[in-house]
């Protein structure tokens, strides 16, 4: 562990809400990185969901439906997309799967290797686009995480949205898909997902249920709903 690592950390938990963008809550320390698991931490008294009820976070109500799907993550290779700080990929990790983090945002990579470094944990952390780790890697995934990504990707060019997804669906043999942040990418159910006013909306809205498009443009033919509602109105889908 180095100090360089504690004072990356010290310092994004002393930033307002940093924790909040780090577990989906603003409770968590430097202290609790260093004392618990990932497990113990989102089980923590000090994760609280929107109302203020001690509990499961969502970020680990997110992940044990993925690991319950999988039937257990041990020996997996797990691809993280757009990871941030790492919470997922660390659960996984923790889990004894073999995780990499694709995260372009340069401060969210660093933390996540700083926590990494801190913990003692082997996770891969790529502080680069999507796009570009793709095509400089031929690696290949039991399964890949898009949490909140891909919509994002839509919005930023939806042309390399859609082949980046068709390039993980080759490389990855299931896809675990949250879609969220944009009044304009409908759900199954038909519910519009909730955004910020100053988020730009998608410039695709879909014409037929998501699934369907996303089973046309990969190579994925299964599709199921894991969990309605786990965060905000957002589904957590599945497909292989």
């Amino acid at each position: 562990m180095s100090q360089e690592s504690i004072e990356i950390l010290k310092n994004y938990f002393a930033i307002p809400y940093g924790g909040h963008v780090f577990i989906f809550t603003n409770k968590i320390t430097l202290e609790d990185i260093q004392q618990f698991s990932f497990s113990q931490i989102l089980s923590h008294r000090n994760a609280r969901d929107a109302q203020g009820l001690a509990g499961h976070s969502v970020a680990l109500a997110i992940f044990e439906e993925i690991t319950e799907h999988m039937k257990g993550l041990s020996g997996k290779k797990v691809l993280d997309v757009g990871g941030n700080t790492g919470y997922f990929s660390f659960l996984a990790a923790e889990a004894g799967a073999e995780a990499t983090i694709i995260e372009k945002n340069t401060r969210q990579a660093n933390v996540a290797k700083a926590i990494a470094d801190v913990k003692g944990l082997n996770v891969k952390i790529v502080n680069d686009s999507i796009q570009n780790y793709l095509e400089a890697s031929t690696e290949t995934y039991d399964c890949a995480l898009m949490l909140n990504m891909f919509d994002q990707m839509l919005r930023a060019d939806e042309f390399s949205a859609w082949e980046t997804l068709m390039q993980i669906s080759q490389r990855s043999k299931t896809l675990y898909l949250m879609m969220g942040s944009t009044e304009q990418m409908p759900t199954v159910k038909g519910l519009p997902t909730s955004t910020p006013s100053n988020i730009l909306p998608a410039k695709t809205v879909f014409q037929k249920p998501d699934y369907e498009v996303v089973m046309d443009k990969t190579v994925y033919k299964n599709y199921k709903v894991l969990a309605t509602d786990i965060y905000e109105n957002r589904q957590l889908q599945v497909y292989w």
